[in-house]
């Protein structure tokens, strides 16, 4: 029963570091604000604004056409350096927010 027990919390404990990033002041996950983001973890040692230009493929004729609607969407992505004993980490922001952590390879 407790190998059953400890088996099931290693189980969580693993699947809780995929949805956050723990930093050193503290634990970030999506959804929180980047205020949160650089006090529970610091300045990124990168950062970079993206513009992503949705599309829609409408498929009537013998060729799908595809049309790019007339806006951008601004998003933002920080890459956090941890040390050489972690791996690097992506963080995406939409609209202030944590949206996604990626782990990145060691430099």
């Amino acid at each position: 029963m407790i190998g059953r027990t400890l088996g099931f919390l290693l189980l969580l404990t693993a699947s809780a570091g995929a949805e956050a990033l723990r930093c050193k002041n503290g634990l970030v996950a999506p959804g929180d604000h980047k205020v949160e983001v650089l006090a529970a973890c610091g300045e990124p040692v990168f950062r970079e604004e993206v513009v992503e230009y949705p599309f829609r493929v409408a498929h009537g004729g013998r060729l799908p056409q595809v049309e790019y609607l007339p806006f951008g969407l601004v998003s933002e992505e920080w890459v956090y350096d941890f040390g050489p004993q972690r791996f690097r980490q992506l963080l995406r922001f939409r609209s202030n927010r944590l949206a996604a952590i990626e782990t990145l390879s060691k430099p």
